[in-house]
This record gives C-alpha cells, sequence and structure tokens, in this order.
C-alpha cells in the first residue's frame, strides 16, 4: 500500500486559509520510489514545482543527504506559496535499508526554529512505495521544466476515485520522480489539479537539519507551528490539530488522516 507524503500533509495544516484542504481524506500526492536507494550517490537531489489548483506555487526538494548499510535519509523541504513568509520547512526522514525502507527516525524543522524529534508513527511506516507494475501505462517521452524525460507512466485512483498520473525515470535520483498529476473533482475546496513538475537535479545536496534534534515536546510543536501560522483561525487549528496528532498518532490532524490514507500500490503519495 502507498502511503501518501507526510511532509505535504504538514505544510497544509500551517497553510493557513487553506488548511480546510487538508481536512478533505487522501488528497495527499503519491511518493513513489523508482530506484533503489542503495544505488543513489549521496546528494542526489530533485527540485519540483508544486501547483494545488489556482493557489500559488509552492517550490519542494527532495534529497538523498546521508547514506550508509544501516540506513538512507531522506530530506523533504518546502517553500513559498502558502508557506512565504514562513521560512523553509524540512522533514528529515531516516530509512531503513531496501527498496520499500520504514522509518527509523524522523525530524521537523520549521522555519528558523529547533529541529524536532517526532513520532515514526506518523509516516504510516512506509511514506515511500515501489510502483506497482499492475498500474503502468506505458513508455512515453515527456517534457518538463528541466527538459524531456523517458518515463514510465503509471495511473491509478485515491480512494475518492480521483485519477492519479506519475512519470518516473531513472535518470532522476533520488527517487525518480518527473511529474505527478492529481485530479481535484472529488475535493471542493481546491479547484484545479494538483501538480509536481520536475524543475531541476543535481548530485551536491547538504543537509539541512545539522543541528541536534529536540527530544519530541508536543506543546513546543503547536508554539512553532501557530508561529509559523501567523494569525488567523483556520491556521490556528490546523497547528493544533498537526500538533495533537503527533502527541496521538492515529487520532486528531486530519491533514494526516488525510495525507496518510491508505491508497492502491503503484501511487494512488514525500513533506
Amino acid at each position: 500500500m502507498v502511503r501518501f507524503g507526510l511532509a505535504f500533509a504538514f505544510v497544509l495544516c500551517v497553510g493557513g486559509p487553506t488548511v480546510a484542504f487538508a481536512q478533505s481524506p487522501g488528497q495527499g500526492p503519491p511518493m513513489p520510489l523508482a530506484l533503489d536507494l542503495a544505488k543513489v550517490p549521496t546528494g542526489s537531489w530533485a527540485d519540483y514545482t508544486m501547483t494545488m489548483g489556482t493557489l500559488p506555487q509552492m517550490k519542494m526538494r527532495m534529497a538523498l543527504v546521508a547514506k550508509s548499510p544501516a540506513a538512507n535519509t531522506i530530506e523533504t523541504s518546502v517553500e513559498g506559496g502558502m508557506m512565504a513568509g514562513k521560512g523553509k520547512m524540512v522533514m528529515q526522514m531516516t530509512l531503513a535499508p531496501g527498496t520499500e525502507g520504514t522509518v527509523k527516525k524522523m525530524v521537523m524543522q520549521l522555519g528558523a526554529g529547533d529541529p524536532m524529534d517526532m513520532p515514526v508513527e506518523l509516516s504510516g511506516g512506509k511514506p515511500f512505495t515501489k510502483p506497482n507494475p499492475k498500474t503502468l501505462v506505458g513508455t512515453e517521452t515527456i517534457k518538463v521544466t528541466a527538459g524531456s524525460f523517458k518515463t514510465k507512466h503509471y495511473r491509478d485512483k485515491t480512494p475518492q476515485g480521483d485519477k492519479i498520473d506519475f512519470w518516473v525515470s531513472e535518470s532522476v535520483p533520488p527517487l525518480g520522480l518527473v511529474k505527478i498529476e492529481l485530479e481535484q473533482k472529488n475535493n471542493p475546496q481546491i479547484k484545479g489539479k494538483l501538480m509536481f513538475d520536475l524543475t531541476g537535479s543535481g548530485k551536491d545536496a547538504k543537509p539541512l537539519v545539522t543541528k541536534p534534534a529536540k527530544p519530541f515536546d508536543q506543546a513546543a510543536l503547536m508554539q512553532q507551528m501557530m508561529s509559523a501560522s501567523g494569525a488567523g483561525a483556520g491556521a490556528g487549528a490546523g497547528a493544533q490539530e498537526v500538533a495533537r496528532a503527533a502527541g496521538s498518532p492515529g487520532h486528531g490532524c486530519r491533514a494526516h488522516r488525510g495525507a496518510d490514507a491508505e491508497a492502491p500500490r503503484g501511487g494512488a503519495a514525500s513533506g
């Protein structure tokens, strides 16, 4: 089963006026893992624009910042759009080796705040999953902002019945992701598609989380997220819900439950 991107769920909770979008289950983007991280060079990164309907675009980077025989560390950072003025949000996940590594450690850093350990239960266990061959549409060459890529195209549906298409390529480490398109027909809060579009890639990424993470503190997390979300009842409610969810996994934040909702294998996710 694919799990939806956790970093994306936290962005939605901090996102102020758009927090209502986070309350729709299963609406997070898929995070397929098309490459074997054991063969991906440390420092590999890929940048994307992330568009949700008519809302301002956000920028996202996925990077493999550390690896060893015992673990791989992926950082997902998001900035701009509804995160503008709130700083960069970084979700660092340390994964067990293997094609579908389980989460061993998870750290979140919001803006200039100190990094904080997060309950690994929030990840759903396996936030990245190999595409399901049964959902393969075919081989296609597509053009994105970063250029033209020969890709494998997969298609699936969310639990709500919205269509998800994603394209992957072995030439785009660390995950292989080139493009995602997710319909929003069954989400009344957002008009238009949710899209990821590759804008660039490289091999010189360094960890953004460099200070030792503080132990998880639910009250401190709530304060950080309330500060990042700024004024506004919707923003405050979203921050409170995600903090409560972290303090009591399986309860609380609707964004977490929606973004981590299980869907059919193969991309039906990240951040």
